[in-house]
């Protein structure tokens, strides 16, 4: 008698009572308090535990040579040959960092956490010629 489902199928049902088949919380959700610790000092917040870049590649060690834009500039001083919106942030020192493209706790709901989309944030710097 053959098995009529499909093994991956079965593997799935067998094991997703066990939670293997949870969907992962994401740690930038602002509503889960749980997970503020992994980039906020906690009797500090919104203290960060290290400097904004540090922060970011901590859990995202691939986005600094495999980024979209791995040839953009990051931690240079905003007035490097652009100029920048005011309503993208810079670091404290007036340098373009993560979240000047990303928001961070992802309010915006667009993909990749960007602050508006894509065609609209890389425009929002550089003239399109």
């Amino acid at each position: 008698m053959r098995l009529s489902i499909p093994i991956f199928t079965l593997f799935f049902l067998l094991n997703s009572t066990r939670g293997w088949a949870e969907v992962p919380v994401n740690p930038h959700n602002y509503d889960k308090k749980d997970y503020c610790s992994l980039c906020h000092i906690a009797a500090e917040i919104p203290k960060l535990n290290h400097d904004v870049i540090t922060t970011c590649v901590k859990c995202h060690p691939g986005s600094i040579s495999n980024h979209p834009v791995s040839r953009h500039p990051i931690s240079v001083n905003a007035s490097y040959k652009v100029n920048i919106p005011e309503w993208m942030p810079l670091s404290k020192e007036g340098k373009l960092v993560c979240y000047t493209c990303h928001d961070y706790h992802n309010r915006s709901g667009l993909k990749r956490m960007l602050r508006v989309d894509y065609e609209t944030l890389c425009a929002s710097c550089h003239a399109i010629k």
